[in-house]
Parts: structure tokens; sequence; C-alpha cells
């Protein structure tokens, strides 16, 4: 029985050694073929990073060149010395002198700025001169461009297209040549420069700044229901402009990026070849820039070491199972001295499981006292999520409110615009009766009539305004001090600037900034905002109309800021939350509606307004932020 009982000991430690020796194995293998698996996906990361910054990089330099164009074409569109002697030239005055500096200045533009074509036209689209590499240019297919740029004068830069005439491909920059005529501008010539994309936008989209087989970036845009490549492709020529693909080819490069996609992504090139592409739009532009590379030029590099892993890892089978049939024989003879160590270690442990126990007790106890820390905070933050919903909740219910009240105002407006009309004809008829009309003693009531009644039809107006938003259409870029300073010369001429002064500061960017707006509101924002500082201001007393620029840091440093500071009485402090309220006024006549309308043209504006007591008095500061419009509109 002790025979049998060995023997099946024997039969079962060898089937255990056989079991760990096959699990062993088949742990380095995973381990090798994890090797291969992570090495991939190094190169993959790898390559992730190289694309997007040979993207970004090459997506900057045409932002930039793109700059450079348009900032060059803003020169030349605001270039009054040009313009007069353009002027001169289409009056006949000294023509022939005027037309050698055309030339000689169109030259320069040719030769320094390497532009292809520069072609000078009139306003009705007849050539004056032109400076070409070629003999005779053609400038049909500029004219509807010029036509265009004189209709909106606006500097147009066009989009890669060929020449019908030459079949080459270029890019259009055309530049109406604006000249003053009192207070507006008028356009009286165009200048159109021919850019030829192989001199520079095709070597740079073109180039790869390390050897490789099978990279390249290219340019595309969409046209409909299909993605254009707009350069030469490295791997099949003659394709500018002419190779088109559609965009149900959901897994090529250039579909994702007609659609709009932008990041990292793995799929099938034109050629049908699996590649990694990193995907850039191109700010200001329908263009969209793809790096790509072959996977098989990034996984090339791996395949010798695939053979060197299999080498190894059989050498390592081969070294497990020695060492396996070593650990057996070992094992035998080890067996009644490990039972000796085992009763020593059960010991220890026993030991060292006391000391665990209690150091699990203080740990527990540490746990509790960080949770109820965390415990603590988190109610804390409820409490201020609660305090900041309730002030979401009040400033939905003051907008409701004010859309109610706007509908309201409105509504009652229009019912009594048509009673007050009727009134003031009849009144007006029952004024020129041959008893009354030239008569002294009705003139009084006459007057006082009138009065009332233009009263009531300018209550009526505002009531309007207060009921209606301003259309986003309607916004359009103002120059902020013009409109500043021809709106305090309007104050200026009225009864209520008598006896006060007023003067307009700016600092340097808010002298020639544009903001988006409705001129007309603006200027009656501005104009409400005087005549309330002027009615709390005293005779004598100095108000002061301030523009400057939003700090870089401010959380919206897209603004321009618009200060009204007076020398007035000031505002109560349990009142001045109440000043913007619609029907709210603490003085003698007026109508509450004035800052109301203040608060709503600027709001629907995009823009916001508030006012304090000036620290220290007197006096108080309305201000008011407008959204600055985007120069390149």
């Amino acid at each position: 029985m002790a025979l049998l009982h060995d023997t099946k000991t024997a039969w079962s430690s060898r089937y255990r050694h056989i079991f760990t020796l096959f699990l062993i194995s088949a742990l380095v293998v995973v381990a090798g073929y994890s090797y291969i698996r992570q090495q991939k996906r190094f190169l993959m990361d790898e390559k992730r990073s190289e694309l997007t910054t040979i993207a970004d990089l090459k997506v900057s330099q045409i932002v930039q060149w793109r700059k450079e164009r348009l900032i060059e074409a803003a020169s030349i569109h605001s270039n009054a010395m040009m313009s007069h002697r353009i002027k001169d030239y289409l009056n006949g005055v000294d023509s022939s002198r005027a037309l050698e500096e055309f030339r000689a200045w169109m030259t320069s533009l040719h030769d320094l700025a390497g532009y292809r074509k520069v072609i000078l036209y009139s306003a009705d689209g007849d050539v004056i001169t032109a400076v070409s590499d070629e003999k005779r240019p053609s400038d049909a297919h500029y004219r509807d461009q010029v036509a265009t740029a004189v209709e909106k004068q606006e500097i147009i830069f066009s989009d890669f297209h060929r020449d019908d005439a030459t079949g080459v491909i270029d890019i259009d920059l055309v530049i109406p040549i604006m000249n003053p005529d009192g207070n507006r501008s008028r356009c009286i010539a165009v200048l159109a420069l021919d850019i030829d994309p192989h001199t520079f936008l095709y070597p740079l989209i073109q180039s790869w700044p390390t050897a490789s087989a099978s990279a390249e970036t290219l340019l595309v845009e969409r046209k409909g229901n299909e993605v254009l490549f707009l350069n030469e492709l490295r791997h099949r020529k003659q394709t500018a402009l002419t190779f088109r693909r559609p965009i149900t080819q959901k897994n090529m490069p250039a579909t994702r990026a007609a659609l709009g996609q932008e990041g990292i992504f793995e799929g099938i090139d034109y050629r049908g070849a699996e590649v990694l592409s990193a995907i850039r739009t191109v700010p200001g532009s329908p263009w969209v820039m793809i790096a790509k590379i072959d996977a098989a030029e990034i996984f090339a590099p791996i395949g010798g070491r695939i053979w060197f892993v299999a080498a190894i890892c059989i050498m390592l089978i081969i070294a497990l199972v020695l060492g396996v049939s070593l650990w057996g024989l070992s094992r035998k003879q080890g067996y009644l001295h490990k039972l000796y160590e085992t009763e020593l270690r059960f010991n220890s442990e026993l030991k060292k499981a006391e000391l665990s126990l209690l150091e699990a007790q203080n740990q527990l106890e540490q746990r509790v006292s960080e949770r109820t820390r965390e415990l603590s905070g988190a109610n804390n933050k409820l409490r201020q999520e609660i305090a900041e919903r309730k002030q979401v909740e009040q400033l939905l219910y003051d907008a409701k409110k004010m859309e109610s009240i706007g509908q309201l105002a409105g509504g009652v407006a229009h019912e009594v615009r048509n009673p007050l009309n009727a009134i003031l004809t009849i009144t007006e008829a029952l004024f020129r009766e041959k008893e009354i009309e030239n008569n002294p003693e009705y003139e009084p009531y006459i007057q006082h009539i009138r009065t009332q009644v233009n009263r009531l039809a300018q209550l009526m107006n505002d009531l309007l305004d207060l009921g209606k938003p301003i259309p986003a259409s309607s916004l359009q870029p103002v120059p902020l001090y013009e409109l500043c300073r021809e709106t305090l010369a309007l104050w200026k001429s009225s009864s209520m600037a008598n006896n006060r002064q007023a003067f307009l500061t700016f600092d340097q960017n808010t002298e020639t900034c544009l903001v988006l707006a409705e001129s007309i509101k603006l200027q009656q924002v501005i104009f409400n905002l005087l005549e309330n500082a002027g009615h709390h201001s005293s005779n004598g007393s100095t108000i002061l109309l301030q523009l400057s620029s939003v700090d870089p840091h401010h959380p919206s440093p897209d603004m321009a800021i618009v200060r009204l500071i007076d020398q007035g009485s000031g505002i109560p402090d349990d009142k001045i939350a109440r000043v913007f309220d619609p029907f709210y006024s603490n003085r003698k006549g007026g109508t509450g509606l004035g800052l109301a309308l203040v608060k709503h043209f600027i709001e629907n504006m995009g823009g916001s307004v508030c006012i304090w007591n000036n620290d220290p008095p007197p006096g108080c500061t309305a201000e008011v932020r407008i959204l600055l419009a985007d120069k390149e509109n």
C-alpha cells in the first residue's frame, strides 16, 4: 500500500511539473507577443506625434502666408497716395506720368513680391495697365471678381482655380482701391494679383522633413458630394484640381477631411494602401491639410525584431525545461527541510499578521477621518451648487419677466399709437381754425398739447423698441470712436448740455477698433447714458466719456469698453439693482425706459451693461461692453 501511494504521488508530481512547464512556456510566448505589440504601439505613437507636428507646422505656415498676403492687400486697399494718382489718371490730370508710376509700382510688386500677374482695372472693369509673365495676360476670369470687389468694396482672396485661357493653376487676390469722398469712400479702381501656387504653396505642401518612401502631405477641400485634391500627389501625377473622390468612401483620410473631421486616423488612401494620417483644417479657408504615411513603412523596422524575439522565446523554453527538471530533483531533497522552515515561517507570519492587524486598524481610523472630511467638503460643494442654481433660476425668471414686459409694452404701444396719431391730426386741424390760428391767447395751450403728444409718441416708440429683439443680421462693424464722437457732439447741441462739460478720452487700441453693433441703436445707448448723466449732474460739473480695450487676460478679451463717468448725486445702494428695470425711475418726469432700453439694446447685440457708484464719491459710472468685430470680415 505504501508503495502504491508513493507511485501515485510520483505520477501526480510529474503531471504537475509538465503542467507547470506548459504554463511557463505559454507565458513566455505571450510575453514575446506582447513585446511585439508594444513595439508596434510605440512606433504608431511616434508616427502619430510626427504626423501631428508636420500637419500643424504646415497649417501654421499656410495661415502665416495667407495673413501676409492679406496684410499686403490691406495696405494697398488703404493707399491714399495711389488712390489720388489713379483719380488723377481717370480725370486726365498728368495721365502719362501717372501711368508710368502705376507700372513702376506694379513691376515692383511683380518682381519683389513674386506675383505672376499684376493687372490694374478701372471700376468699370476696363484694364488700365498690366505687368505679367505672359505677353498678353488673359483677364477674362478676373472680371467677375473685379465686379464683386467693386460692389462689396472688400478684398477677395480666391480659391485655387485654373485659368480658362492658359490652363495654369493660380490664386487671385483682388483689391478694391478706395478714394475718400466726404464721409464715405468709393471704389475707383481694382488691382488683381495673380499668385502662382507653384512658387510657395505647392513646394510647402509636398515637402517632407525626413526621408520617407511613402509619406506625403496634401491639401483637399469639399466640392458638393466629392472631395477635390488641390495639389499634385506623390504617387499619382496630373491630379491637381482634377482628381476627385466621393465622400461616401468613409475610410479614406481625404473623405474624413472633407466631412470636417480632425485628428489622427487609420484608413485606406486613394491608392488602396493602409495609411496613418493626421488631419488639420486651415483656418480662414475651405482647405484641409492631410499628412499621411503607409502603415507598411511604419512597421518595417520591427520585421527583424520578430525573428529575434522568436529565437529568444525558444531559448527560454529550452532553459525552462532544464530548469524544471532540476527543480523536480531538488524538490525531493528539500522537502523535509522545507517543513522545518515552514514551521518557523508560520510563527514569523503569525507575528506579522498581528502587526498587520494593528496597522490595518490604524489605517481604518485614518480612512474614516479622511472620509468624514471628504463628506464635509462634498456637503459644502452641494450648498454652493444649490446657491448657484438659485441664482440661475432668478436670472431665468428675470429674463422671462423682461420678455413678458416687452410683449405687453409692444402690444400697448401698437394700440396707443393709432389713437395718438388721430388725436394729433385732429388737434392740428383744430389749431388751423380761423379763430385759433395765430391767436396769442391759445399759443401756450397749443404748444403744451403738441409737447405732450410728442412726448407720448416718443414713449410709444420706446415701448416698441423694448418689445423688439435686434436681429443678428442687422449687426455690422461700426467704428466705435467715430460713433462716440458724433454722439457726444449731438448731445452737446441739446439743452441738457448747458452749463455742463463733457470730454471724450480713448486709448490707442480703441481709436481704430470696430465693434459689432447696429449703429443707430448703439448711438441711442450712448445718448441715453449721456442724458441720464446730465439729469443727475449739477451745473458746472464734468462728464467723462471713456473708451478703452479689455485686458487680454480678462475672461472676455474680445470686448471693447465704453465708460461714462459723472459727478452727480449717485444712486442709493438699495435702488442700484433696479435702475435697469422698465418703468422704474426716481427722477421727476422720467418714464423709466431710458436705461431699460440701454440694457435691452446692448444685450441683444451680445454685450453687457452695468452701473455703480464711484469710490470715492461723487457720481456714478456706467460701463458698456460691446463685441469687437472680426477684422478679416
